[in-house]
């Protein structure tokens, strides 16, 4: 089944007369973390795609998260296809896939939504035989402006039930991104956002906290980025990790970002929305 959707969507994507590559994105960056116990470095990197041809809609993204001479990481990435009837009705299916060290999970989804004016609801299930039910999604978003989109996501897996928030804003000189999650004990909740100074140098920064169990951690990062070509640029940020009752962390990360474009499906799947909700809230992914 999974070989068949991605065989599928490829196919499907290399065809038809009316195709738009409405978004695109990779990254590749560079941590260092210093404590007292010691320094460690962190790579990551990955990227996202959405393709539009007739009345389909072909999206995927990859990424990978993995430590200094280690071989085993945090790999994620989902690919998906929808095909939107006349009616407002998007209909469709996506693979999602983690994979941590030896461990693995495959997810695949089938869902619909429906769009009216500015607003987008929807639902998925998924089935996996890494798991032991079937994983439930209720999902819906808000464009409140050309600019900016607010959504939710409320996910039911494996007996607990996980809400995911979000709100985007892209406007000419800044953007600003909120993300709150909360699945079983564990909350985060991170704020981002850039400034554009001019002269193709934007001043961005990022605030995070997670808790889980009354255990706490709190991120701060502030850096620069500096355009070199249109959707391109290169970054390089400082910040601190505090953790309640253990040593303060600092980060500094050097990276190349590319982006154009804007995703027009509300469609969030699996990969994105729980790997979005932890290493993208403290600037590990895509800023």
């Amino acid at each position: 089944m999974k070989n068949l959707l991605i065989t599928t969507a490829l196919c499907l994507a290399a065809t038809g007369a009316s195709a738009e590559l409405t978004y695109g994105s990779a990254f590749v960056k560079s941590h260092n973390f210093d404590s007292n116990d010691g320094s460690g470095d962190l790579r990551t990197f990955g990227g996202g795609i959405e393709y539009r041809t007739n009345n389909f809609t072909f999206s995927g993204d990859i990424g990978r998260i993995d430590g200094e001479g280690e071989t085993d990481g945090l790999d994620f990435g989902s690919v998906g296809v929808g095909y939107t009837l006349q009616n407002g009705v998007t209909i469709g299916l996506d693979y999602s896939t983690f994979s941590v060290e030896d461990d693995s999970t495959d997810v695949i989804s089938a869902y619909a939504m429906y769009s009216f004016g500015a607003y987008t609801v929807g639902l998925s299930a998924g089935d996996s035989s890494d798991l032991s039910d079937t994983a439930y999604t209720v999902f819906g978003a808000w464009d409140v402006s050309d600019n900016g989109t607010v959504g939710a996501d409320v996910i039911r897996v494996e007996g607990e039930t996980g809400v995911s928030a979000y709100a985007d804003y892209d406007l000419d000189r800044y953007s600003l991104a909120v993300d709150a999650y909360k699945f079983d004990t564990l909350r985060v909740f991170a704020v981002s956002g850039a400034y554009d100074f001019g002269n193709k140098i934007s001043i961005i920064g990022s605030l995070a906290g997670a808790d889980e169990d009354g255990d706490g951690t709190t991120a701060l990062s502030v850096g620069a980025q500096y355009e070199f070509v249109e959707g391109a640029n290169v970054e390089f940020a400082l910040g601190r990790i505090n953790v309640d009752g253990g040593d303060n962390i600092d980060r500094m990360t050097v990276g190349l970002n590319y982006e154009f474009g804007k995703k027009t499906s509300k469609r969030r799947t699996l990969s994105t929305i729980l790997v979005g909700a932890t290493s993208q809230a403290f600037g590990l992914t895509d800023f």
